[in-house]
């Protein structure tokens, strides 16, 4: 008993059937008589063929079993389709009685995976016909045998054939092929143009079963259709005419005119009885008559039959069109060449024959047209000629006067040219800037330019003199000039806005790493103090609660400012224009002890030592504030020292120090610096924002920093190249430490944005020392914090206002405000920090509610936010103006937009609403309250110059700002 035959005991009871798909496909196979097939029936099929079997009607491609010597078919529902007319007494039948036609060229498939005992990959080089959709289609199919089943490898029981449809690529591969041997044309005449365009349609006659092309031939009035050729009609058949007017009805004449300049498809009918169909010797279902035109010129009209096989779709109807296209292109070519051919040599003719019939014409062209002898004397030239060049026959008298109308720029080209014509050559075309001056349409005045088509006149053989044809291309030049300048402006905007991406990819997310850490140690703050103390003191205790849920609106915050990011930096019209110097006045101490703040719990948590010393340079000039923008120098150090904790993670003993002191500008700041420092080349472009007058007219002043690491330093051909954009030390470097090789190059374009420059000095081994300095100024008058604020001015009434925690108790001792905000966060963030400064804070969720509130409660300032659900802020302000006016809500009322919004235009729209001033956010506590004590008439406004001035007033005028704001008090 053979495999086959042998049973299992699931097989006798025919349970392994009930397990199959119940789909159609598969009670066909079961309804099949399989008693009658080799295999036997179905209950007594070896459970390797029970699996396979339950494999192939799982499988979602077109796949089939040839199982047994006699290589029995048990295929899938996918293969249905390929199985054409095999199907459905393929099922069961073997592989010579399904297809005998095809068991020639696919046994060496299953002989040679027999004999390897591995899959084996065919890829069908002609196409099957397949019937499928309803009719035969012409199908490719790519696929393996893999041998199944047997005790060894090269014993298979079976083959499984699985099949993958690759019909669109083979299509478009073919036809692709066919058009570009078309493309190549091997000589520009009418004759062989035709003879090459039939042949290579030929090469494709599974698409293109037919053709005929037509050339129309006008003779007089009349247009005539010229046979230049055909294959697949045989002699004498009814279709082939020649010499037929367009107006006649014979052969395919009429659906020619139907077409006139567009592609036209009709159905197959009993005309093309008799045609001798190419390829498959099947008549298509739809023919093309593609006209040869160029513009609205037609030269004539190309005929083909379509492939029989193909539905005629999409890309059926695309490949006709690119077949129309290619003609058209290539028959028009060839007789503008001829046409260009036949014109020269008739000037050429007309020329020898007589100059003065040749004058005559040229008077009359709508070319400029000159004449000159080898010495450079003007023989004659028409007067377009003479109007083109700016000139007159009596400044062309002069030996090479005819180089003088040309520009200096081109002199050199022009004399080129007339030496290769003197010496013989054919022609030459040339473009050549003028002298005379030629205004364009918006008002710039250019070179004019002119086109010259120059060549030699002859007589018997030899050289006699030059003529020239010239057109004028002044229009067509400055044209194609100026929209260089614009694709040059696109790119540069590209490159700038790229730039900026850069900067802001690199630069935003280095701080959100720090809050983050930072945060998530106070956080943890609280449990440390309860694992330490029994008995926390309540004011304690409050103050710990009170910041970690700060901490926590902190991450909140980061985490959501990160989103933000992300979005904004897939954006494209963003302009690196945007990344402005903002001067603020800063004292350089606080502001580095706000930037090691930052870096405090990475420091602690790394066991790493920094040492901050400040330069006796900063006590002896007498250092306190300067201007000059701490955003831009934080960025510089965040760079210097994220790169400085990377580079010491793996040195026995980390140490950060940083050096900062300060010279006048008469100095040399880089005497401050190692001699060893190499300072990064300049950009040409970089410009010196603190040149503006943003920055005063205080004393100018250097100040200059230093960031020395013990980490691994770097050898002295790395060096050079680390401020370069994209460019690290090493390949190594990104590998082990990371980074994209961004934040140097921003930092050295920061530091010269802000007049100054940045080096390193560095030794392998030893560690690197980075250093840098700006250009700042003196500011006379010192700006506040928050801390200072509250304290100077109603501490004792901020703590009396907040003794219950809501401020009830403070109510009439300091600002009454209203702040209007939907944001939650926003809404704890700023009432904490108002109260701290001394104000009585109530809070309305939306415009209604404020109304509501001004009703029923006096307030000295309204903090309106614009952005708001039920009613919005520039609503709610006009209706406050209104109610005032009407005597409902207290006047005068301030009201302080808060908005993102500060362009112009939204700025005018706010004040128009009702608005006393504009706040963009972010800003500081600092800055609000000030202005809001501005605005409060019965409270003096603290003499102090705000930190980061972001006012935007109705007739008071103000400054924007730009960049992170950092607090001071750290330090």
């Amino acid at each position: 008993m053979t495999k086959t035959q042998a049973p299992t005991a699931a097989a006798q009871h025919g349970r392994w059937m009930d397990e199959l798909p119940k789909t159609d496909h598969v009670r066909f196979f079961l309804e099949r008589d399989w008693t009658k097939s080799p295999l036997g029936p179905l209950a007594h099929w070896s459970t390797e063929l029970q699996l396979f079997t339950r494999m192939v009607f799982a499988d979602s491609r077109a796949a089939c079993i040839w199982w047994g010597p006699d290589l029995v078919a048990i295929y899938n529902e996918a293969y249905r389709p390929l199985a054409g007319a095999a199907h459905p007494t393929l099922m069961g039948a073997t592989f010579v009685t399904g297809y005998p036609d095809l068991y020639t060229g696919i046994r060496p498939f299953f002989d040679q995976c027999r004999d390897a005992g591995v899959g084996v990959n065919y890829s069908s080089a002609m196409s099957l016909i397949v019937e499928r959709h309803g009719w035969r289609e012409e199908a490719f199919f790519t696929g393996n045998f893999v041998p199944i089943g047997g005790a060894k490898a090269n014993e298979p029981d079976g083959y499984y054939n699985s099949l993958v449809e690759v019909t669109r690529q083979r299509l478009a591969d073919r036809r692709t092929t066919m058009l570009n041997r078309m493309a190549s044309v091997p000589e520009l005449t009418s004759t062989a143009v035709c003879s090459h365009i039939l042949a290579t349609l030929e090469t494709n006659v599974w698409d293109i079963p037919m053709a005929m092309l037509y050339e129309i031939d006008q003779e007089g009035d009349s247009s005539l259709l010229r046979l230049r050729g055909h294959f697949g009609l045989p002699k004498g058949h009814n279709l082939i005419v020649d010499g037929q007017p367009l107006e006649c009805t014979g052969g395919l004449i009429p659906d020619c005119r139907r077409a006139n300049v567009e592609p036209l498809t009709i159905d197959y009918d009993d005309r093309f009885d008799s045609v001798s169909w190419q390829g498959f010797g099947s008549p298509p279902k739809k023919l093309a008559i593609l006209p040869i035109t160029l513009g609205s010129r037609i030269f004539g009209y190309l005929v083909v039959g379509t492939n029989p096989y193909r539905p005629f779709g999409d890309a059926c109807e695309q490949f006709v069109r690119d077949i129309a296209r290619m003609t058209s292109s290539i028959i028009s070519a060839t007789i503008n060449h001829d046409e260009s051919r036949r014109r020269q040599k008739q000037l050429e003719d007309d020329l020898a024959f007589s100059d003065m019939k040749l004058r005559h014409l040229i008077e009359h062209a709508s070319v400029g047209m000159v004449h000159v002898s080898l010495d450079g004397e003007t023989l004659w030239a028409n007067d377009y000629y003479y109007g083109l060049c700016g000139t007159t026959p009596e400044q062309q008298k002069a030996q090479k006067a005819f180089l003088d109308i040309y520009h200096p720029d081109d002199l050199a080209k022009v004399e080129a040219a007339w030496e290769k014509l003197c010496s013989g050559i054919n022609q030459v075309s040339i473009e050549l800037k003028l002298n005379r001056m030629y205004t364009s349409p918006i008002g710039d005045a250019v070179p004019a330019q002119v086109q010259i088509l120059a060549f030699p006149y002859r007589e018997n053989g030899k050289v006699q003199s030059v003529m020239a044809c010239a057109t004028d291309i002044s229009r067509l030049k400055w044209a194609q000039n100026f929209q260089a300048r614009l694709a040059e402006e696109a790119r540069e905007a590209k490159r700038q806005q790229e730039a900026f991406i850069d900067v802001v990819s690199h630069e935003m997310r280095n701080p959100l790493s720090a809050i983050v850490h930072c945060a998530d140690d106070i956080s943890s703050s609280l449990n440390e103090v309860r694992a330490r103390l029994q008995e926390i003191p309540e004011p304690c205790l409050d103050a710990l609660v009170d910041n970690v849920a700060s901490a926590a609106i902190v991450i909140q915050c980061a985490n959501h400012q990160k989103r933000i990011i992300d979005d904004v930096l897939t954006l494209s019209k963003l302009d690196s224009m945007l990344l402005s110097i903002t001067p603020s006045a800063v004292k350089p101490r606080k502001l580095l002890a706000s930037i090691i703040n930052i870096f405090n719990a990475e420091f602690k948590s790394n066991n790493f030592k920094c040492d901050i010393e400040a330069d006796g340079s900063l006590k002896a000039l007498g250092i306190d504030y300067l201007y000059f923008d701490p955003s831009r120098v934080t960025q510089v150090f965040i760079n210097l020292i994220t790169n400085a904790i990377k580079f010491v993670q793996s040195s026995a003993n980390p140490t950060i120090a940083i050096q900062y002191g300060a010279t006048l500008a008469s100095a040399n700041p880089k005497l401050f610096f190692p001699e060893s420092m190499f300072w990064a080349s300049k950009s040409d472009a970089t410009d010196d924002a603190t040149s503006t007058p943003d920055w005063g007219t205080g004393e100018e002043i250097y100040l200059t920093f230093i960031v020395k690491d013990t980490g691994i330093g770097m050898r002295d051909k790395e060096v050079s190249k680390i401020f370069e954009r994209f460019k690290q030390a090493s390949a190594k470097t990104h590998v082990k430490y990371g980074g994209s090789g961004l934040g140097l190059f921003i930092s050295k374009e920061l530091t010269e944005r802000q007049g100054g420059e940045i080096g390193v000095s560095s030794v392998w081994g030893q560690g690197s020392t980075f250093g840098f300095y700006i250009k700042t100024r003196r500011v006379e008058r010192r700006p506040q914090s928050l801390e200072d604020l509250y304290q100077e001015h109603g501490r004792g009434e901020a703590e009396n206002s907040n003794a219950n925690g809501n401020g009830e108790e403070g109510r009439g001792k300091g600002i009454q405000v209203l702040l209007v905000e939907d944001n939650v966060i926003n809404q704890q963030v700023l009432s904490r920090q108002l109260r701290k400064a001394g104000c009585v804070v109530e809070v309305a969720n939306h415009g209604l509610e404020a109304l509501s509130k001004l009703e029923s409660s006096a307030f000295e300032v309204v903090l309106m936010d614009l952005e708001m659900p039920i009613m919005d802020g520039l609503t709610a302000m006009s209706e406050i103006r209104k109610r005032q006016q009407e005597g409902k809500v207290v006047d005068p009322l301030p009201i302080i937009a808060v908005t993102a919004n500060v362009r112009k235009e939204q700025i005018d729209t706010a004040i128009a609403a009702g608005a006393n001033r504009v706040m963009q956010k972010p800003f500081k506590a600092a800055d609000l309250v000030y202005m809001m004590k501005g605005l409060v008439p019965q409270i003096s406004t603290p003499e102090f110059e705000t930190s980061n001035p972001i006012a935007r007033t109705s007739g008071l005028g103000g400054s924007t700002m730009n960049g992170f704001s950092f607090d001071m008090k750290g330090s």
